[in-house]
């Protein structure tokens, strides 16, 4: 006889009142975890998988949420029947979640240790136990050391933006497994690091399931992360369950139309699907040239804030990008991209070398009017970049003021823009929190290619979408480069899409380019060991392409 399900969701059906309406958001959603299994679900950006969490979590907003039909069922006890107090008690002690982004998961002004002592101390008032403060430390100390973090008096006494991100994503885990929980809700966990990070925590994930006993729902829109990670997959579309099975058979044989829509969109790392990116465009003066450049950040402290030492960030970069480029600059977090991305942006100095723009050196052409014309930057986050309280006609307008546009030609630019975008015209008078995450990426290219500039700086502007969103994007940042013969400057540690999007790569690790070149020879024959352990961890979604994948030896 088998044992019974941990967690079970039974035909939850959930609406949202709004506006005098009550729309459905879950429809007969049905699933279940059990004890010690890892299972994941699955969907595009609005397909019902943070409802489903927050419901099982109970920190759905009720109202407007309002539970319609159906039961969650946590080792036996109806969730939706228990008080709020008894539902708090679970909280930590029988589920627990690790959340997106770590870095807001944190209070900013207190130390981690200060933080992580509050759950423990919380969860013995709710739990009537009592513990010194020094026996809630050494617990706190051990449970980092569970999660590999073995430093764990300097951790605690360190603010979160003193952590690296894959520091604060095990201290997220540590927490997590303060009080003992038997589900781990994971959503999205490793998202915003680097793919080596990422492989990481994946492992570290996987060990602890098996090691403590726990059980693991993984909401995640990176198939490959789902394939190496889940025992069972649930696939949710428009709020539905629409396919269910063991991994192999989800990735092997789906059979609905959306589950082979999701896999279709994965950008292949190897095999007949990839697609190869050609540069045809001619010209001796390269769009941008980096010739030795380095740069130092000066280290600070004491009472004084004397300079203690120089941290080198970049380190002798030269790199050569032709007009019509889709250039991809590759690496872990701290290798040095974005600040060898402000340089070229004129955002900082170098310590030593020179960059040009078309012929012309930054250190003078930054800062004026025709260089903000010639070269522009989308953003990894399009939430953050645009400004929540100015509809989307007002910012695309404001560049359009500031370079010399006449006001009363203004809104048909603006709407000329949008259209450029595939974003009716009527999208001028909406504010962005109106808009899906891809609609806002399409925001943020149409506000970059006002000014009609030559050269993009692309900084992750898909890592916060989902496959299906990502790939429309993808399309028209590809149709661009064609309309308005741009010149890309691709930043991005997904490297299965910088392999179906570049025509040439660098690599860059602790600020060194360790290899570079065309995009067929750094993926199929790549020299550098650091590059074969890149490829190595990034995650796939079929048993071919794992096999053409690097091999790396201890």
């Amino acid at each position: 006889m088998s044992a019974p399900p941990l967690l079970q969701v039974d035909r939850l059906t959930i609406g949202f009142r709004s506006y005098g309406q009550q729309p459905r958001i879950l429809h007969d959603v049905s699933l279940e975890v059990g004890v010690g299994e890892r299972v994941a679900l699955i969907g595009q950006s609005g397909s019902g998988k943070t409802v489903t969490m927050r419901a099982i979590i109970g920190t759905l907003p009720m109202p407007p949420g309002i539970v319609e039909g159906g039961a969650i069922r946590y080792d036996g006890r109806s969730l939706l029947e228990l008080s709020r107090a008894d539902r708090n008690r679970l909280k930590g002690t029988g589920i627990s979640i690790i959340l997106q982004d770590p870095m807001l998961s944190f209070n900013p002004v207190l130390t981690v240790g200060r933080q992580m002592d509050d759950i423990v101390r919380y969860a013995d008032i709710r739990l009537g136990r009592r513990r010194r403060a020094a026996d809630r430390r050494q617990h706190i100390v051990q449970t980092l050391e569970k999660v590999q973090l073995a430093e764990g008096g300097r951790i605690l006494g360190s603010y979160p933006f003193q952590l690296s991100g894959g520091m604060r994503q095990r201290v997220l885990i540590g927490m997590a497994l303060l009080n003992a929980p038997r589900l781990l809700i994971a959503d999205e966990p490793g998202t915003a690091l680097d793919v080596t990070t990422q492989d990481e925590i994946l492992a570290l994930l996987n060990r602890l399931v098996a090691e403590e006993g726990l059980s693991l729902l993984l909401i995640n829109h990176n198939l490959g992360v789902v394939r190496e990670t889940a025992d069972r997959v649930y696939v949710m579309e428009k709020g539905r369950i629409v396919e269910s099975g063991t991994r192999d058979a989800i990735f092997s044989h789906p059979t609905h139309p959306y589950t082979r829509k999701l896999m279709a969109a994965v950008p292949p790392l190897y095999g007949a699907g990839v697609t190869t990116v050609r540069n045809t465009r001619a010209g001796d003066m390269p769009a941008i040239a980096i010739e030795g450049v380095s740069k130092d950040f000066l280290t600070r402290g004491g009472w004084l804030n004397w300079v203690t030492g120089r941290f080198p960030a970049v380190r002798d970069v030269s790199l050569q990008i032709a007009p019509g480029d889709i250039f991809g600059i590759a690496g872990e977090s701290g290798s040095g991209k974005t600040t060898l991305a402000k340089m070229i942006l004129g955002l900082i100095q170098p310590s030593a070398g020179d960059i040009r723009v078309e012929d012309r050196a930054v250190s003078v052409f930054a800062g004026t009017e025709e260089f903000r014309k010639l070269i522009q930057i989308v953003y990894q986050n399009p939430g953050s970049s645009l400004n929540p309280r100015r509809t989307v006609g007002d910012q695309l307008a404001v560049p359009l003021k500031f370079t010399g546009h006449a006001g009363a030609r203004i809104p048909g630019q603006v709407r000329a823009l949008l259209e450029m975008v595939d974003l009716p015209a009527d999208y001028a008078s909406m504010y962005p929190h109106e808009l899906s995450g891809g609609q806002k990426q399409r925001v943020a290219i149409a506000r970059a290619l006002s000014v009609r500039p030559r050269i993009l700086v692309l900084d992750e502007p898909t890592s916060a979408l989902d496959v299906l969103v990502q790939s429309t994007v993808i399309e028209l940042l590809h149709r661009l480069r064609e309309e308005f013969d741009l010149t890309y400057v691709f930043i991005s540690h997904d490297l299965s899409l910088m392999r179906n999007f570049c025509n040439r790569v660098a690599v860059m690790l602790r600020g060194e380019v360790v290899e570079q070149g065309p995009v067929a020879q750094i993926f199929d024959t790549p020299r550098h060991p650091y590059t074969r352990a890149l490829l190595s961890a990034i995650p796939v979604i079929s048993e071919a392409e794992a096999a053409q994948k690097p091999k790396i030896t201890n």
